[in-house]
């Protein structure tokens, strides 16, 4: 018997070793890159728990603001896109119409956000601004440009007694203002 004892008591002792050892080999400290990641990470989500929809799209506009290159700029413009959709789907055109200027002022060149205000112009009667801004859409080639051409020759259409003749010249000034 005294042979496993002895077995048992070097395991132990490598395995007191193994773990003493693990512990005094320093922790890779971490680079500005993932510091700042992190940082972004944990305020994004602070922001997305916000319950209040106002105060969330403000805050949101805020974080792009003060880090327009984040990695998490993404994540947090779908989360804005769905306070506008919000707003959209709730018929809210004030709010809609409020909150998609000030992100356009913000970052003219991100499609989507034409797409909602132009929704937003069509519903509050101001037609001419919503096919402008979904011929913006259009132009600035996104993952809904097909389905704000198709909002845009629909109501095109419907001011034109069916007719596309014409619509083309939306688009040309859309693409001239946006190459400014």
């Amino acid at each position: 018997m005294p042979v496993p004892s002895l077995y048992y008591r070097i395991l132990t002792l490598l395995g007191f070793l193994c773990c003493f050892g693990a512990s005094q080999v320093p922790a890779q400290e971490e680079s500005k890159e993932e510091a700042q990641y992190r940082e972004d990470y944990e305020r994004v989500q602070k922001l997305v728990a916000i319950p209040e929809t106002g105060k969330r799209a403000e805050q949101l506009l805020q974080f792009f603001k003060d880090r327009p290159n984040s990695r998490m700029n993404e994540y947090a413009q779908g989360q804005f896109f769905q306070i506008l959709e919000g707003y959209a789907k709730a018929e809210n055109k004030t709010e809609l119409i409020a909150w998609s200027e000030r992100y356009i002022k913000m970052r003219p060149r991100v499609g989507e956000t034409y797409y909602f205000y132009g929704y937003g112009l069509k519903n509050a009667e101001r037609i001419t601004e919503a096919m402008d801004a979904l011929a913006k859409c259009y132009v600035l080639k996104n993952p809904i440009s097909s389905r704000a051409k198709d909002f845009l020759d629909f109501i095109y259409k419907a001011r034109n007694k069916g007719s596309l003749a014409g619509e083309e010249a939306i688009i040309k000034k859309a693409q001239q203002e946006l190459s400014k």
